[in-house]
């Protein structure tokens, strides 16, 4: 059966780790030529943040520069990109043509899917989510008793309303809505804790994240506001392909949605699972990841297990991934 209708999707913060793309960056010219642009733009040397290893020790007293968000977004944002380019690149050289319908992007992930479906340049994206990420630790800052929490149901499906129920009574929000049985909420550290002594005698587990702040809730709104001025300075285009947004799970093309999704995102539950779910309803019969880790990949099981997924993150898998295409394009 030859996939013909593809999504690609892209990862956000928490899918980093040392070395992502650096299999990439020193088999490939084009990949390297993307770190350096992205360097010229930042201001520093993107590669080093995401190849270099951190000193023994150094992350007991201070947190590794990759899990900081200031530094976390931009390095997931250009490895996906990095990982997307030589996607295709290399199904253009042995003849494999993706028939790709959606892009989608988890929270940062969708700088990455707007980038490729041609909404903005790199130079762009790459200023984009350097401002994004600074507003977002500036903001974060002012709530040091903020957090996200994890709710997961591992014995089946969340019930929607009963969460949304807990977490109004608990006065905290939900900031993403993953899987079927995990979503994320956020708010102060005293009502998180609240919420997960109630969540215990329910049966649902819960955890802090490692996170600077509570992205993705009301809370957020100041950094959005301070982050809109940059949204209208910058060029947007119309996409060539529809990009499924995570705060609506509706497939935009034009600058004005565009920037209104980058907007509200900041402050707004991402609901992931209802993109997923719209994608696999307008008929997507294939996932392909595009960045670190496999994080999405599992999401994606979990919503629609019928649904096959690929990945393209360093040679093996990329070679694996277009060897799947070339066999389903031939059959």
């Amino acid at each position: 059966m030859k996939y013909e209708k593809i999504a690609l999707i892209f990862p956000g913060q928490g899918s980093q780790y040392v070395g992502m793309g650096k299999e990439f960056y020193d088999r490939f010219k084009l990949v390297r030529d993307i770190y350096d642009e992205a360097g010229s733009v930042l201001g520093y040397d993107i590669a080093e943040k995401c190849f270099k290893k951190p000193m023994p020790g150094a992350s007991i007293i201070h947190k590794p520069d990759l899990d900081r968000t200031i530094y976390t977004q931009p390095a997931v944002m250009v490895t996906g990109y990095a990982c997307y380019r030589i996607f295709e690149e290399m199904c253009q050289e042995v003849g494999v043509h993706p028939n790709v319908r959606f892009l989608a992007g988890h929270s940062l992930g969708e700088y990455t899917a707007l980038l490729v479906a041609g909404a903005m340049d790199f130079r762009t994206c790459a200023d984009l989510v350097n401002k994004r990420a600074t507003c977002i630790t500036e903001f974060s800052e002012s709530y040091p008793h903020a957090a996200l929490m994890a709710i997961v149901n591992k014995g089946g499906e969340l019930e929607q309303s009963r969460i949304e129920s807990l977490t109004k009574e608990a006065q905290v929000y939900i900031a993403l809505n993953n899987t079927k049985n995990q979503l994320v909420v956020g708010g102060f550290k005293k009502n998180l804790e609240e919420l997960s002594k109630t969540l215990k005698k329910e049966n649902l587990f819960s955890t802090l994240l490692k996170v600077e702040g509570p992205f993705h809730t009301p809370l957020m709104k100041p950094a959005a506001d301070r982050f809109k001025k940059d949204l209208a300075a910058s060029p947007i285009y119309i996409a060539d392909k529809p990009v499924v947004a995570n705060v609506s799970a509706e497939a935009i093309v034009d600058p004005l949605h565009i920037r209104k999704e980058l907007y509200e995102q900041i402050y707004t539950c991402v609901d992931w699972r209802r993109g997923a779910e719209r994608m696999v309803e307008n008929g997507a019969d294939l996932f392909i990841e595009i960045g670190p880790k496999k994080v999405l990949s599992g999401m994606i099981k979990s919503i629609a297990p019928h649904i096959p997924t690929l990945n393209v993150e360093d040679v093996e898998s990329l070679e694996s991934t277009i060897r799947e295409l070339g066999a389903q394009q031939e059959s």
